[in-house]
């Protein structure tokens, strides 16, 4: 046993040897719960099932991490027919006790069963059905259908109760009383069968009691002789005699034939219409469960077309092959033409995953140049606004130049893009490229400054990573582009669009 405060193993203890907590009355809880799950146990045996449940939620009131009560009550839920309140209760205890628990049992037998959870799926579906028609007072489509439930859930006890409730309120207490006896098999002391089925006893007796009086007054002749009142048994039938010594063989005719039709009018036009009703209550019932397949069905194919429409959104754009060839050969006429800024714009819209080994070439060859142009650039406007202090517009000018070449500058981009995040005080982006930095360029000035960064917020410094891809880089950028660090010491002219103002070797920015 553990303590219910740190978790401590305290055994037999009263008090907690760590915390010093009292575990008394937390030991009174947990054999209370102990109780209830026996309690409940010993009902589910005898199939009381609603007094189990009414135990067994007492237990995990008491002791919600009681594994053993919690896939009883699911067993007692399954049982009654509330297959869903079941599987939540097992899920439940899956998560609380993953290894060495009896639910693994139950659960693999729903999954391992063909169709078992669709079935218990529709049945609920016809009974919400079935609470509808009984909300909008159509009780025949209601019992019509309920009667389908139990055929695929016969132990349903919810449906039973409903359907002898139904019963009841049309008169019809033998059928209410076969609802309920099926009821009482599953659960014996359901509080509402047993409510359900001393109505039907007072409605049997009541009807009974109806016709025995009825019996009674047509077997005596009542009749008063003065001032006596004479009660005499009925022993021949008036009727039936003047029928007899009648001698008007017409008479007897117009009677047969009136008694006839009589008969076909109480019997066989009820028979009729009755099947009828039933008829179509059964084409109704049969149109509204079309319906709400058609809908599900028109629902599934909607989300279909809105997926396929998405997917087509997105190859008939950037995506499209023809779109793709047309903007890369328009991309390159302007790069032949020196327009730079219009193969710039063409090239963007190129997807060079769909392109064959010719276009790869092209888009390799235009993109090289294009992103030569972008970075310079964007690097310019990145350090004239990061001079400026205008640490969002610089952070956005370093992010394009990183996503095309992170080795650009030989660090200085890296570098200003992580202090332009410190200066805005986004600590997790500014340590991101700060490590960035000393990963990837172990050999640029801005090392220093990153590590001693990467020291006062606590944060970790990486390795140097050097590998033949970031050597190549740094010297093609070395080659193309005059760094910060040679136009400090060689004391030259900044190129064209560079910032006028850099840093010597390892300071940082002001």
């Amino acid at each position: 046993m553990n303590c219910y405060n740190c978790g401590t193993i305290i055994d037999n203890l009263n008090t907690c040897p760590v915390c010093g907590r009292d575990q008394s009355i937390y030991k009174k809880i947990l054999r209370q719960a102990d109780v209830y799950y026996n309690d409940g146990l010993m009902k589910a045996r005898v199939r009381d099932l609603s007094g189990a449940m009414r135990d067994l939620r007492m237990c995990l009131k008491c002791n919600k991490y009681h594994t053993d009560a919690r896939n009883l009550l699911g067993l007692v839920y399954y049982e009654v027919g509330e297959a869903v309140k079941a599987l939540a209760e097992w899920v439940i205890s899956k998560n609380l006790q993953p290894e060495n628990n009896r639910v693994d049992v139950y659960l693999d037998e729903l999954q391992n069963t063909p169709g078992l959870l669709d079935g218990v799926s529709l049945s609920i579906k016809k009974y919400n059905q079935a609470l509808e028609y009984c909300r909008q007072g159509n009780r025949d489509l209601a019992r019509i259908q309920l009667r389908r439930v139990l055929g695929q859930n016969p132990k349903m006890v919810a449906a039973h109760q409903l359907l002898a409730l139904l019963c009841i309120q049309d008169g019809e207490y033998e059928e209410a009383r076969k609802a309920l006896s099926a009821a009482n098999k599953v659960d014996a002391l359901n509080a509402v069968t047993l409510r359900y089925m001393l109505e039907v006893k007072e409605g049997l007796k009541a009807k009974d009691s109806k016709k025995k009086k009825k019996r009674k007054n047509d077997d005596i002749i009542q009749f008063t002789d003065g001032n006596d009142k004479i009660m005499m048994p009925n022993n021949g039938n008036k009727f039936v005699d003047w029928l007899d010594n009648s001698r008007n063989s017409i008479i007897n005719i117009v009677i047969g034939l009136v008694v006839g039709l009589l008969i076909c009018f109480v019997l066989v036009v009820p028979t009729v219409k009755q099947k009828a009703q039933t008829d179509a209550a059964n084409a109704l019932v049969d149109a509204n469960e079309e319906v709400a397949g058609t809908s599900s069905s028109i629902s599934s194919l909607r989300n279909q077309v809105k997926s396929l429409q998405e997917e087509l959104s997105k190859y008939t754009g950037k995506g499209d092959v023809v779109t793709s060839y047309d903007k890369l050969i328009e991309a390159y006429n302007a790069y032949k033409a020196n327009d730079i800024t219009k193969a710039t714009d063409a090239l963007a819209v190129v997807n060079p995953d769909i392109l064959e080994t010719n276009g790869k070439a092209i888009y390799t060859e235009v993109s090289k140049v294009v992103n030569e142009k972008v970075l310079r650039e964007s690097y310019n406007k990145g350090y004239t606004a990061y001079k400026q202090q205008k640490y969002d517009e610089a952070i956005k000018e370093f992010t394009t130049c990183v996503n095309i070449d992170p080795t650009y500058q030989n660090g200085n981009l890296l570098y200003y893009l992580a202090d332009s995040y410190a200066k805005m005080n986004d600590v997790t982006n500014a340590i991101k490229y700060h490590q960035q930095l000393v990963a990837t360029m172990p050999n640029s000035k801005w090392v220093k400054n990153s590590k001693e960064y990467l020291t006062s917020v606590n944060a970790q410094i990486p390795d140097p990573i050097v590998n033949t891809t970031t050597t190549n880089n740094t010297n093609r950028n070395r080659s193309n582009t005059n760094t910060d660090a040679n136009a400090g010491q060689a004391g030259g002219e900044q190129p064209e669009g560079q910032p006028a103002e850099q840093g010597n070797e390892g300071e940082a920015p002001q």
